[in-house]
């Protein structure tokens, strides 16, 4: 499963088959008009095919076959497949109807749920991260509850121009089948690799101006929740590992950098909102990639930059997590976090009093 000629034709045949699969559903719901219900975010006039990631579930579905002889408890697998569906299914319906926040929010943290206990992903013991070691059972579901609900709507926030949600989960699943070879977790490394296969099949169609896609609520629900799946799975493994190469107190910073921008993004807006006395889910045209798209004027140019921010990041702190103390390591990681959120938070109030500066000068008659 390792070799570079397996790797190349499992991707290479993943991508084919989703690039028939994504333009046989394009046709099918142009043909039927199935358009989801316009938001106030969309920068589209015209009514585009909006719920593509329903296909990602169903490629994902299909495509695992090949990888059930590495799968160590078939139960386990089995849970995971019905609340990734199911997930899907729920973003799917939000895609075409607008479901109400706190019903899909109910939702999610029941597949949550039902997915940490039942793949035993639940926190137990955090190896000295933060100064914590072991966590009680309660605290431990119910943070690995919050992570999963936060994990899920950061990455479906972040889905706001094109490409920027395919570039990040490449980026992400690249990552992670790299930790997972490392770990020799053969069925978790297939996975990434099918998934890396489906989002190369979707990015052509969602850059394409005449057939173009998005993937909705439905595909950046199924790729944040497998996102936090694998983060867990990272997080709670118990495999030996070599103290004098790295701590294990840092391992969760690996999935914390690889998820850094969301994560950013998501906090620096909640923060902004609250401080404008808004309600933090207020919809609005102010996240990282509203704010570069100001700058750059062009989604592809938008995107590939934040990306490319993400991977220096990821790559420097692979590298630093072998050069330096264990503490000063976890130090510097937030001190970039927080520098990030207060920057991006700046960003937008600078941005606002630009704006008004502009309305009052050019209606200066206008008060207010």
């Amino acid at each position: 499963m390792y070799s570079i000629s397996f790797i190349l034709k499992y991707i290479t045949f993943v991508t084919i088959a989703g690039v028939v699969a994504i333009g046989y559903y394009r046709r099918l719901i142009l043909t039927f008009r199935i358009f989801g219900k316009p938001k106030k975010r969309d920068f589209h006039k015209n009514p585009l095919p909006n719920s593509v990631g329903i296909v990602f579930a169903i490629l994902f579905l299909i495509g695992s076959l090949p990888l059930i002889p590495y799968v160590k408890n078939i139960q386990t697998f089995l849970a995971l497949f019905i609340c990734i569906f199911f997930l899907s299914l729920i973003g799917f319906w939000d895609d075409l109807k607008i479901m109400n926040t706190r019903k899909k929010l109910v939702y999610q943290i029941i597949l949550i749920i039902i997915t940490v206990i039942a793949n035993d992903l639940v926190l137990k013991n955090l190896h000295g991260f933060l100064g914590i070691n072991e966590v009680p059972s309660l605290l431990g579901l119910l943070l690995s509850v919050f992570i999963g609900v936060f994990m899920v709507n950061a990455f479906n926030l972040i889905d706001g121009i094109d490409g920027l949600a395919g570039f990040i989960s490449i980026i992400a699943f690249t990552s992670f089948a790299i930790i997972f070879w490392v770990l020799d977790y053969k069925f978790y490394f297939g996975l990434c690799l099918l998934l890396i296969g489906i989002i190369l099949a979707y990015l052509p169609f969602n850059f394409s101006r005449k057939r173009k896609v998005f993937m909705g609520d439905s595909g950046s629900l199924f790729i944040g929740f497998i996102i936090f799946i694998m983060t867990m799975i990272v997080v709670t493994n118990m495999e030996p590992i070599d103290t004098s190469l790295i701590h294990r107190s840092i391992l969760p910073i690996a999935p914390m950098t690889i998820f850094l921008i969301p994560m950013v993004d998501s906090l620096s807006i909640y923060t902004y909102r609250l401080s404008l006395g808004v309600s933090p889910f207020a919809p609005d045209r102010l996240h990282i990639h509203h704010l570069a798209l100001r700058i750059t004027n062009s989604h592809l140019m938008s995107s590939i930059g934040i990306s490319s921010i993400n991977l220096f990041l990821i790559a420097l702190f692979s590298y630093l997590a072998f050069q330096m103390h264990h503490t000063c390591f976890i130090g510097l990681f937030f001190g970039v976090f927080f520098g990030l959120v207060f920057f991006t938070i700046y960003l937008r109030i600078r941005l606002k009093r630009i704006a008004r500066k502009k309305y009052h000068e050019r209606y200066p008659y206008i008060q207010g």
